[in-house]
């Protein structure tokens, strides 16, 4: 596709994007930049959807992500995209691949998951759970329903992994970017808070998580400075033991 073209057609989308709902994510472009590649547990996330394993990607939004698996070779049969609100037919305009998406894009809230006949074939059967800037939308205990609720899809073996904005001292942030206030992790916190929801859950998790710059996904920290100077990005994987 010709350079002008190309940038037309990005245009073109994100438009219709800002249309359906005015995240800033759409308005940074994240949207264009796939994250899940650069997940500590990527080469085995793509392994697992090559060898047929049924792979979810919660907050989906266009399917990017989901996109780089198939890019890296990963069939499109096995995999998932979930989001509360519908930008699938955005995504397949954008990535012109309706005719050759085998996967299944489905609009629902994760919190249903138990009552929620689109998402019955998941209960306890998802083996890789990618979950992106979702979980910082809420306070402690809104995490921890959440937290409840993904365990729901997964299986002993799986792994969920995923990204969101964190700092180095966990605490409630409230700014004029926020609307309600929300829980920000460290490392450590989100360790406490899967331990918290394996208890829940009866389930139980290792878990790992790591500070990252706002760089390490390609954006510049200056456009970040409205969620706080001391926000940083925060990657996380935690191992479903039983």
């Amino acid at each position: 596709m010709p350079r002008e073209e190309h940038e037309s057609h990005v245009q073109a989308t994100h438009e219709r994007l800002w249309k359906i709902r005015q995240y800033p994510c759409t308005g940074l472009g994240a949207w264009l930049k796939p994250t899940i590649c650069l997940s500590t547990v990527y080469a085995e996330i793509l392994q697992r959807a090559k060898d047929g394993q049924t792979v979810v990607d919660v907050g989906t939004y266009i399917g990017h992500d989901l996109r780089r698996l198939v890019v890296d070779g990963a069939p499109s049969a096995d995999l998932w995209g979930i989001d509360i609100v519908d930008h699938f037919d955005v995504g397949f305009g954008f990535f012109k691949d309706r005719d050759r998406w085998h996967g299944q894009f489905v609009e629902a809230d994760v919190l249903t998951v138990e009552t929620n006949d689109a998402l019955a074939p998941l209960r306890g059967k998802t083996d890789v759970l990618y979950i992106a800037s979702v979980m910082h939308q809420w306070d402690w205990a809104g995490q921890v329903r959440t937290g409840t609720a993904l365990t729901q899809f997964t299986r002993p073996g799986a792994i969920i992994a995923g990204l969101q904005a964190g700092k180095a001292e966990a605490g409630i942030v409230l700014n004029p970017g926020l609307t309600v206030p929300v829980w920000v992790h460290s490392p450590e916190s989100w360790v406490r808070l899967w331990d918290e929801i394996g208890v829940a859950t009866g389930t139980r998790w290792e878990t790992q998580a790591w500070l990252r710059l706002w760089e390490w996904v390609g954006v510049d920290r200056a456009d970040m400075a409205w969620m706080g100077s001391d926000l940083r990005l925060f990657e996380f994987v935690m191992r479903r033991v039983e």
